[in-house]
């Protein structure tokens, strides 16, 4: 066979013809579409005349006053870049990254260094940097910032951008794990910068119109609105820390934290925290840290380079309906009830005792055990503060002198565990709810590591199923008393039962641990 070399290709003139026919159509097409376009300017866009929508006189300020609140408060909220830098060692050769020295040389030659045996791989030190993104909010012109201990734990550089776009480097002045606070401040001289107008948090009401201002994923200056959804709330089971947090619902998300949450009159109320979320991202509740605390705790931070809580040293419980019963109080009756005085602490000192109900603290009024603990951390140590309680049914106001937390002894357990149980002489029982109790012998006295002035009963036995262990009773509970009743003895323990009848309240004091607490609930039919 022939090469057709340097022969032009042949094309059927059926072919020719249908091409030339297509491109006349595009042609002809794309000349009437050009024919027909409007000259600019010919075609009127939109309605001509506005919706009939008549605005109130007393809502017009309203149309803008979200957009004049943000243009306020956007600029004293920056980014907050927090860094850490950690060390890396890379080499040349990519298995010595993954698996070192496989061989075992550095283990054969000692000290000798792989760099140093020819042909070894080059290591090199390289600087492995982690960003974060938080936010904070300015708080002074010369550049102090109160943003979330979270924010800035660990960072070994944290870099502020402003809402202008200006850079800073910042330094880390205070924190405070416990209530997620930190203060920092631009390093180099600055001045005149926008500064956030501090409200007062203890003025909110849940049902406030709340805005949310920060960097969430990244977004810069973003603004958020909603309510504030309640007031007092706790979000995580650490009984170590301080939270008093501000729900809202106006979007907050990772990014937020440090930021803005402010009032309809702008003023900053309180410093975005954290979400309660599934998914990571939000789901309509967000809590924020009031500015009453974190403003306090700022100021300690600044001053005096510590956090400084009051302490009145008391265990102290939630009051419920059953409670109430059981103490003869009003149903209505608001306050905070103290399972036990530390010994020698300023409750103690103060005459405070067990059983007492806390109504309110230097003139405010406290209703849950959060309220309380808050309201006296907020004190600083020294001060002589009003406490007024009801004993007996009679209101009484006690005078306590406040000492620091750090100074305080805060663990009054004993370390005592349970252990197996052996046996035990002299045991009465009672089985009305399902216990078992027995005499303090010297011998549980000595395996519960009981003080020599505890005087009482011990539970030896809780029958599974009973009313008893519904309610939470353990073995090597103290009963001390019942009723306000003291038991010294079995036969205290089961002539307290006599007059006690099903449905009505029983209310028991135990001791757990070296910790005293009320108990209280009824009998059931």
């Amino acid at each position: 066979m022939k090469a057709n070399v340097g022969k032009r290709p042949f094309i059927p003139v059926s072919l020719f013809v249908a091409l030339l026919a297509a491109a006349m159509i595009v042609y002809t097409t794309c000349s009437f579409a050009e024919s027909k376009r409007p000259e600019r300017g010919s075609v009127d866009f939109g309605a001509t005349k506005q919706p009939d929508i008549k605005t109130p006189p007393h809502l017009e300020p309203f149309k803008t006053i979200f957009a004049d609140l943000a243009e306020k408060v956007v600029p004293t909220v920056v980014q907050v870049i927090p860094t850490k830098i950690d060390t890396v060692i890379f080499s040349n050769n990519p298995f010595y990254q993954f698996f070192g020295d496989p061989f075992g040389f550095d283990d054969f030659f000692g000290q000798r260094h792989p760099q140093q045996r020819r042909g070894a791989p080059q290591l090199e030190k390289r600087e492995q940097r982690q960003q974060g993104l938080g936010s904070g909010v300015i708080v002074s012109k010369n550049g102090y910032i109160l943003t979330n201990y979270h924010v800035v734990a660990g960072a070994d550089e944290i870099e502020v951008k402003t809402a202008d776009n200006r850079s800073f480097q910042a330094e880390i002045i205070g924190a405070d794990s416990l209530a997620d606070v930190a203060v920092i401040k631009i390093k180099e001289k600055v001045s005149g910068l926008p500064v956030a107008y501090l409200g007062d948090s203890d003025k909110l009401r849940p049902g406030d119109w709340a805005i949310a201002v920060g960097n969430p994923f990244s977004l810069s200056s973003s603004v958020t609105l909603g309510i504030v959804s309640a007031l007092g709330r706790t979000a995580m089971a650490d009984v170590n820390s301080y939270q008093n947090f501000i729900q809202t619902d106006a979007a907050i998300n990772p990014g937020n934290s440090g930021g803005a949450l402010v009032n309809i009159d702008g003023e900053l109320i309180g410093i975005n925290t954290m979400i309660y979320s599934r998914s990571g991202g939000y789901m309509g509740i967000g809590f924020a840290i009031p500015i009453n605390m974190a403003r306090k705790i700022m100021e300690d931070l600044i001053y005096e380079g510590k956090v400084s809580r009051g302490w009145l040293g008391v265990m102290i419980q939630e009051l419920d309906q059953t409670t109430r019963e059981a103490f003869g109080l009003s149903p209505d009756t608001k306050g905070v009830l103290i399972g036990d005085v530390f010994k020698d602490q300023p409750a103690d000192k103060a005459g405070f005792k067990r059983g007492d109900i806390v109504l309110s603290v230097d003139g405010k009024k406290v209703s849950s055990t959060n309220e309380l603990r808050n309201r006296i951390a907020a004190l600083r140590p020294g001060k002589k503060v009003p406490i007024v309680i009801i004993r007996n049914n009679k209101e009484q106001t006690l005078h306590v002198t406040l000492t620091g937390r750090d100074d305080a002894k805060t663990d009054q357990s004993s370390e005592s565990k349970n252990e197996a149980r052996d046996k035990r002489e002299g045991v009465d029982m009672a089985q009305r709810l399902g216990i078992k109790a027995g005499a303090v012998t010297p011998e549980v006295r000595k395996r519960l590591n009981l003080s020599s002035n505890v005087k009482g009963v011990v539970v030896i036995e809780v029958v599974p199923g009973s009313q008893a262990q519904q309610e939470g009773f353990a073995e090597s509970d103290i009963i001390l008393e019942i009723n306000r009743t003291a038991i010294e003895s079995t036969g205290d323990f089961k002539k307290a039962f006599k007059n006690i009848k099903p449905g009505e309240s029983i209310l028991f004091l135990l001791q757990r641990e070296g910790n005293t607490f009320f108990k209280a609930f009824k009998i059931k039919k």
